[in-house]
């Protein structure tokens, strides 16, 4: 049995509520933070360090990024594979706040083919705004 005091009067709270509560408090923080839960993380940087050009095929490619975020294919039949991924500072993963604080960076695989084997293959690491200064896909 838990004493508590409020307003100058003193209350008796049993201990099953208090067990009860405690209970349900565990359950949501669990139930809170399991809403945090993320995706499986790429890591671009180290993947494209399996692509050597002029050797690398596009199925080992594929198996080795899977599948790109964006195909381009420009009027001469050459192929460009995309591949980016948003890296989110701990402020704007927040929720409700996020958008006001903190940063992103974005990681950016661009994969040329000239027929089945890679031309080039290139890393790049770009803030916020040189993401948004080179649109979607035009690496």
């Amino acid at each position: 049995m838990v004493v508590s005091t409020w307003g100058g009067r003193k209350y008796f709270i049993p201990a099953a509520i208090v067990r009860s509560l405690s209970v349900l408090f565990i359950f949501l923080l669990f139930l809170i933070t399991a809403c945090g839960a993320k995706e499986p993380v790429r890591h671009l940087s180290s993947d494209v360090c399996l692509v050597m050009p002029e050797k690398t095929t596009r199925q080992e490619v594929l198996s080795f990024m899977g599948n790109p975020d964006q195909r381009q294919v420009s009027p001469e039949g050459d192929e460009k594979w995309i591949y980016a991924r948003v890296k989110k500072s701990f402020w704007r993963q927040t929720p409700l706040i996020g958008n006001y604080f903190g940063f992103e960076t974005y990681d950016v695989v661009t994969v040329t083919f000239l027929g089945d084997k890679v031309f080039t293959c290139v890393y790049r690491e770009l803030d916020e705004k040189d993401y948004k200064d080179n649109g979607s896909g035009s690496w």
